[in-house]
């Protein structure tokens, strides 16, 4: 969702240190730093405070210099026109050249786009810890803005001195922000998969923004990014992922570095659609990799959706629930067998808000906590079940209390524990998730022998 706060976006040439005076600002190191140019490839905001005001950065794709993405036309043009309508869409421009480097021709033709569009510009001198950056603040003069500050954003030179540039420029009093009354925790939302299978897209529609590069082939996005959008009253932040691929396939360090990013992005989300391309189910299965990475998420007590996308391209129906699919699931790990899951298509729009209401009924699962009463009703219900009763149980259940969420975690203290077998603790489970609603998310049963 656009920020209705003090706008600044992080423009320049490739590999200047945008994405690192980003993170500096911002005091995360949320945005991937790598020693090679055109690292970044979407657009990530953060909220920051200068001088008591708030206002919102925007790290950007470098302008120029494309020779990594040269054989790519159809990505420089998507980022051509990216930046293009971030320059317009900001208050005041953040203009990085790098000291060391010095003023490029580049440079000039990006000062000259700048001053076309009749934006407000800073230029911030990069690496001027350097000696060679005393030469490079003189000719970043001559680039016809007023505001030249020098600064190292690796190690924190200047940032003071920027701060008080900038506060020049933003107004006492802003626009209200929007006064929708929202709840108070934030969702935190994943969109995982392989890449080039739509989460991109995906992000772009649910938000209403174009945001995130998409094209035609693999590897666009290359780090997370998260935006934040309210749905129905709730808060959620959308956080995009790198797509992920079997280590055995990855040779660059730098896809490991987006790939290890992607799997800390979703490890500390709250829930996570993992998205499949609908249009590789042949023969009725799914990629061990998919399913590898669904248990792999369940297992880290994550809510789960799985989405296949691009059913349009398929002969599935949009509300279709083939059994196979099901099939799938159970044979590879237990726990998938109620990870529910839809079909959906990102480019029409096609059961995008059915799947996001599907994630907040699970994160509110997630969340539930249940009257330790109430638990212990259940359980004098379980016990006088039928498996309960029969000669196989030499066991007793004794007592049970919730002891923590997301995932619903529950403790039972048991008499004859050793006794107890592998079926036993199923049939407990699976009566405990259909009797409080938890059908369709992983819960943690821990069961102990009670002492005497």
């Amino acid at each position: 969702m656009l920020s209705d706060k003090f706008r600044i976006a992080l423009i320049g040439c490739t590999n200047v240190g945008k994405s690192t005076l980003f993170n500096r600002m911002s005091g995360f190191r949320d945005a991937l730093t790598f020693d090679r140019p055109g690292v970044t490839r979407d657009i990530k905001e953060n909220k920051v405070d200068i001088c008591g005001k708030q206002a919102t950065i925007f790290d950007t794709p470098g302008m120029y210099d494309y020779s990594e993405n040269s054989n790519n036309p159809q990505l420089m043009n998507a980022i051509k026109i990216k930046l293009s309508e971030m320059i317009k869409f900001s208050d005041l421009i953040l203009f990085v050249v790098d000291g060391v480097s010095g003023i490029t021709p580049n440079d000039k033709e990006i000062a000259k786009i700048l001053r076309e569009n009749g934006k407000n510009v800073v230029v911030a001198v990069n690496k001027s810890e350097k000696k060679a950056a005393e030469y490079s603040y003189i000719d970043a003069m001559s680039l016809g803005f007023r505001d030249v500050v020098k600064i190292s954003a690796e190690h924190g030179i200047g940032i003071s001195e920027l701060y008080e540039v900038l506060n020049r420029y933003i107004p006492e009093t802003l626009p209200k922000e929007n006064t929708q009354v929202l709840t108070e925790n934030v969702i935190k939302l994943a969109i995982v998969g392989r890449p080039n299978v739509g989460k991109s897209t995906i992000v772009n529609r649910i938000t209403g923004e174009e945001r995130q590069l998409v094209a035609d082939f693999s590897g666009v996005t290359r780090e997370s990014s998260s935006i934040d959008f309210a749905f129905h009253n709730r808060r959620i932040r959308i956080i995009d992922t790198p797509g992920i691929r079997r280590k055995a396939r990855i040779k660059d360090v730098l896809e490991k570095i987006s790939v290890a990013n992607s799997r800390n992005a979703y490890k500390r989300a709250d829930a996570v659609i993992l998205v499949i391309d609908a249009t590789t189910l042949i023969a009725g299965e799914i990629e061990k990799q998919d399913l590898t990475l669904a248990s792999d998420v369940i297992n880290s007590g994550k809510a789960l959706v799985i989405a296949f996308n691009k059913y349009d391209q398929t002969p599935y129906k949009k509300n279709d629930k083939p059994e196979f699919l099901r099939r799938n699931f159970s044979r590879s790990f237990a726990q998938l067998k109620d990870v529910p899951f839809l079909f959906i298509s990102a480019l029409n729009g096609e059961n995008i808000s059915k799947m996001l209401h599907t994630v907040i009924s699970l994160y509110d699962k997630q969340a539930k906590k249940i009257k330790t009463s109430d638990l212990n009703d259940w359980l004098s219900f379980v016990n006088q079940s039928t498996v309960m009763q029969s000669n196989s149980a030499h066991f007793k259940l004794k007592y049970v209390t919730q002891i923590g969420s997301a995932p619903p975690t529950f403790l039972v203290f048991v008499a004859n524990k050793t006794n107890m077998r592998a079926g036993h603790e199923r049939y407990i489970i699976n009566n405990l998730k259909s009797s409080f609603g938890l059908e369709d998310i992983a819960v943690k049963v821990i069961f102990r022998e009670q002492k005497r």
